[in-house]
């Protein structure tokens, strides 16, 4: 599936040059590492800024990134590229990425995944001064009906029985830096029971949703 831009209406292409425009303002040489430590993201606000640099400055050394925040969780930097950092803090998982727009400019991706044990994320997306975008400017996340198998329809009374166990839709996304893709995993089998799951194991997808981004947004 393709973002038809062409097709999009005079006041959509207004809005999405506005805002490349704009975006392009404030963006260049900006890191992974430097907006890491310029966000404002409640995550991390528990992370002094001196707390961030001795991490990245840690990792950048080959020592152990860890420091303890004022939570008392230990906070680490499982990864950092130009353009990607992953973080961990407690059960709480960090992916921080950086975006090329079509004028040469850039957004922020962030992903927050929670598990507890079964993981959930939120994915929001920001200007590199970590001013909120309308996530669905960005990405439309699949629902839970798209993980039912093809050619089955969700609607059949039997798959409705089946799923009804599955009322909670729990997703975890996670970003592929080198190819640029999101994936959208569907968390809820690992939520139910064992014998909920197993009813309802042979009308779901075993793979996950892969979105590409093509500058614009993930399709």
């Amino acid at each position: 599936m393709g973002f038809k831009f062409w097709g999009l209406g005079l006041m959509e292409k207004v809005f999405i040059f506005v805002f490349i425009f704009l975006a392009a303002v404030s963006l260049k040489g900006q890191m992974a590492g430097d907006l890491f430590i310029s966000s404002q993201e409640p995550v991390l606000l528990s992370l002094t800024e001196s707390d961030r640099l001795d991490l990245i400055d840690l990792y950048k050394a080959g020592q152990k990134s860890l420091v303890i925040n004022q939570l008392e969780d230990s906070c680490f930097i499982l990864q950092l590229t130009d353009n990607y950092l992953e973080f961990k803090s407690g059960t709480l998982r960090m992916e921080l990425f950086v975006l090329p727009l079509i004028n040469d400019s850039k957004i922020i991706g962030l992903i927050q995944t929670a598990c507890a044990p079964v993981c959930d994320s939120s994915l929001e997306f920001y200007t590199t001064t970590w001013k909120k975008l309308d996530t669905g400017l960005f990405i439309s996340p699949e629902e839970k009906s798209w993980f039912v198998k093809e050619g089955l329809n969700p609607a059949e009374q039997k798959i409705r029985n089946a799923l009804i166990p599955f009322d909670i839709s729990l997703m975890q996304f996670r970003f592929d830096t080198k190819k640029q893709e999101l994936s959208q995993y569907y968390k809820t089998p690992e939520y139910v029971s064992q014998d909920d799951r197993k009813k309802a194991e042979a009308f779901l997808k075993e793979t996950p949703r892969i979105f590409k981004w093509n500058q614009i947004r993930f399709e």
